[in-house]
């Protein structure tokens, strides 16, 4: 009878094991934990200052910078957006003309951000997956090489994202995704700027021009690391234009820059980069924040 009993119990054990690697079974490799999609991470902090608009605020009457912080606040407290970024990075060397495309996707919503960079050419191709939540931010990179990427479509790897602290990304990486731009924007870092344009259907047209140096220490950081630049890009011109309606919600950003570089073949004092953004409400997509990116969040 206590054979029979241990020959049952070995079977029970052998069909036990037999059945967990069966659909739906509990991936081992990732802690159980409770469902993501329901939590609120509340408000990110953010560096870039800001001002809450005010009852009678009249993009008209304000200066650049009072308009882009005003701006910025309510970029912060947008409960749910998402931004398509597409520009071109284009140089000559030797009468050789070189082109960098530029893809840069956010979604935001419930205090989380997911953003896409996809950069090409045919000297360096990159693509990053940036999770933001709290002060952690966690990168992990694209699972094909360029031809298969397809902006928010691109497939992403499944290993353990590199994780780091809001610092140590600040470091290597620059600001955090919540932030209006890589820019800082203030009235110390804002050179000039031109008039608010009222463009006759309810919005608004502005342009900053940061200073070169006390407004790009983040740009560099991320356009060195991103690019995989040899040395520090150094800035010559930047023109900031934002169109925005009259909460001061901002619809699009459009950015002209002039800067140096040294990449492999390529060192020049006349890049020209130019790209677009585009905001829109309520419609973000953070499904692999939900699927990926919450795992790997300490509780």
């Amino acid at each position: 009878m206590k054979r029979r009993f241990r020959i049952l119990s070995l079977l029970m054990l052998v069909l036990l094991l037999a059945g967990c690697g069966k659909e739906g079974a509990v991936d081992a490799t990732r802690p159980v934990k409770k469902d993501p999609s329901n939590k609120n991470y509340g408000t990110p902090a953010f560096v870039n200052a800001v001002t809450a608009p005010s009852e009678g605020d009249d993009p008209l009457s304000l200066t650049g910078v009072e308009n882009v912080l005003r701006i910025g606040y309510v970029l912060q407290h947008a409960e749910n957006y998402a931004v398509d970024g597409v520009g071109t990075v284009k140089t000559k060397v030797a009468f050789i003309s070189y082109t960098q495309q530029i893809e840069s996707y956010k979604d935001c919503a419930r205090g989380a951000m997911v953003q896409i960079d996809l950069t090409k050419s045919s000297i360096v191709s990159n693509a990053w997956e940036t999770c933001y939540v709290g002060d952690v931010a966690m990168i992990r990179g694209a699972a094909g090489g360029k031809k298969t990427w397809d902006g928010r479509n691109t497939e992403w790897v499944g290993s353990d994202p590199e994780i780091f602290s809001r610092e140590e990304f600040r470091e290597e990486y620059g600001l955090f995704g919540f932030e209006l731009s890589n820019y800082i924007l203030n009235g110390d870092t804002v050179d000039d700027w031109t008039p608010a344009v009222d463009n006759g259907d309810g919005t608004y047209t502005v342009t900053l021009f940061p200073n070169l140096t006390a407004a790009t220490g983040d740009c560099v950081r991320r356009m060195k690391k991103m690019g995989g630049l040899e040395r520090d890009p150094v800035f010559k011109e930047a023109a900031i234009t934002l169109t925005f309606d009259g909460s001061f919600r901002l619809l699009s950003m459009h950015v002209e820059e002039v800067y140096s570089v040294k990449l492999g073949i390529i060192n020049s004092d006349n890049c020209r980069a130019s790209t677009d953004y585009t905001y829109s409400y309520g419609q973000a997509d953070i499904s692999d924040f939900d699927d990926y990116f919450a795992w790997f969040l300490e509780e």
